[in-house]
């Protein structure tokens, strides 16, 4: 990526933060918020803490709703079998293990999950648990390591600031590394940071530097016409 690109478009972002009233990235922070005030993976009844971490009154768009989705499928895996799926988010959360194995076993587990599902559900065909979905259990959980999957805002990103080598949608672990250092260059910039934090203020949302701003940051200025 070279500077002079991630400063033109950094540009671009601030005067975002700065004249739209209406931010629409803010549901990301009520959702995190939420995250953090609720998720306990060693509570007994691991479901119902599940469930009370993914809601938002905003949108629940980053897990589906409530039906036919990420949300309502890992709800039933946790009914059916509660302490597998305990054991599936520690080894996905264990950073000793290399990322792209705990990805690909935690996809793998829930294709097991859902087969054993299917005995008695058999209207189900999907878990609905892809690489976006598996990002969002791993920024929830560590919002300064590990950013939310949005392969097509990333790709435009990454052509537009000159990439040497842009990931392909299946290098998951590449675009977490990508993101990782685009966020050091942007968390330098001392006024973009408090203009981000401005949008927000309220309590309803995270308050705390993440890697959430990278997100924005894709979203925002893969819409915006090309420098």
């Amino acid at each position: 990526m070279k500077v002079d690109k991630i400063n033109a478009y950094k540009d671009v972002f601030k005067n975002h933060l700065t004249v739209t009233q209406s931010y629409n990235e803010l549901y990301k922070y009520e959702c995190l918020q939420n995250f953090v005030s609720h998720w306990d993976l060693s509570a007994l009844d691991l479901g119902a803490v599940y469930d009370k971490s993914f809601i938002s009154s905003i949108s629940g768009r980053l897990w589906g709703g409530s039906t036919n989705s990420a949300k309502s499928m890992m709800l039933k895996f946790l009914a059916m079998d509660r302490e597998f799926v305990r054991s599936m988010f520690r080894d996905l959360y264990n950073e000793e293990r290399d990322l792209s194995m705990r990805i690909n076993r935690f996809k793998f587990h829930c294709d097991q999950l859902l087969e054993q599902l299917q005995q008695t559900e058999k209207s189900h065909n999907n878990h609905f648990h892809g690489d976006e979905e598996v990002a969002l259990y791993l920024a929830f959980n560590d919002p300064m390591t590990y950013n939310l999957f949005n392969y097509g805002p990333f790709s435009i990103m990454m052509t537009r600031l000159e990439a040497k080598s842009i990931p392909e949608e299946y290098e998951v672990e590449r675009y977490f590394k990508l993101c990782k250092g685009l966020n050091t260059m942007l968390s330098r910039d001392a006024e973009l940071v408090d203009l981000h934090k401005a949008k927000r203020s309220d309590a309803l949302y995270y308050g705390d530097n993440t890697m959430l701003m990278v997100h924005d940051f894709l979203v925002i200025c893969s819409q915006k016409p090309s420098l």
